[in-house]
């Protein structure tokens, strides 16, 4: 015989239905947050499957050679390097982290062009312009960068520390002497006790995180008083009047951690 629900045991509502699940999705993510494992690293490489490596190896293979009938890489020749799905993504992840640790491609250009921008009288305001926006622009444009997010949700595994952390070390080596090569180039020097560490990660925070704000709204970017962010300023020496948020807070850090030698 059927149970006649007992008092405040009645049929859920459409939206209490919909909060339960959303309360139960949260938890999972919670615990999940908090958990080191297989299942936790793999999450934002779930979509790189053997058989697809398999594949697109074997069209690598076979535009390389410019043979259509090289023979086929199958799942046999990766298992055996990776005995499982979560061996190989672990290895991925630290070549991903090895990929993501360099400055921005053609940066070393920039560096190399401090210099000669502050001789040639280039203000430094549409130096940073150029740099910040330049920088900005390609980690939003960048896939890499996104998966790199994903990593985040399983920082507490220590194979994913063990990637962020070697990536991250080797990025703000670089970034340092990108910065210390700026403040030379333009007769500047850190207010103390700052260190060029503390300027780089600063920048760093404030350009990554106008990055994940991007991603939800772009024009939350716009600075009344420079007009569009996405306008860079012109490196031969234009009104760098242009800033986006960006930009212009990039500016005041460099601004608020350096003085004049």
């Amino acid at each position: 015989m059927r149970r006649r629900p007992g008092p405040g045991r009645g049929r859920r509502t459409a939206e209490q239905t919909r909060d339960l699940l959303l309360r139960a999705a949260v938890d999972l993510l919670r615990d999940r947050a908090g958990r080191a494992g297989d299942d936790v690293m793999s999450a934002s490489l779930a979509h790189v499957r053997f058989t697809q490596v398999a594949e697109r190896a074997t069209q690598l293979v076979r535009a390389e050679t410019g043979d259509p009938q090289a023979p086929q890489i199958t799942t046999g020749a990766i298992y055996q390097l990776w005995p499982t799905q979560p061996d190989f993504q672990a290895d991925l992840l630290l070549h991903v982290a090895d990929l993501q640790a360099v400055l921005v491609p053609g940066l070393a250009v920039s560096v190399a062009w401090f210099r000669e921008a502050a001789a040639q009288g280039i203000p430094l305001e549409v130096v940073l312009a150029r740099l910040s926006e330049e920088v900005h622009r390609h980690y939003r444009e960048d896939p890499l960068f996104r998966v790199e997010l994903g990593f985040l949700l399983g920082a507490v595994d220590p194979r994913v520390r063990q990637a962020l952390a070697r990536r991250q070390e080797a990025f703000l080596a670089d970034a340092d002497r990108a910065w210390s090569a700026l403040l030379d180039s333009y007769r500047l020097r850190l207010r103390p006790p700052h260190r060029i560490r503390d300027l780089t990660i600063a920048v760093a925070s404030c350009i990554i995180g106008a990055v994940v704000f991007w991603f939800a709204d772009p024009r939350g970017l716009a600075d009344p008083a420079g007009g569009d962010p996405r306008g860079l300023a012109d490196p031969a020496g234009g009104d760098p009047g242009g800033l986006g948020l960006v930009s212009r807070s990039v500016l005041h850090l460099v601004q608020g951690f350096t003085e004049p030698e």
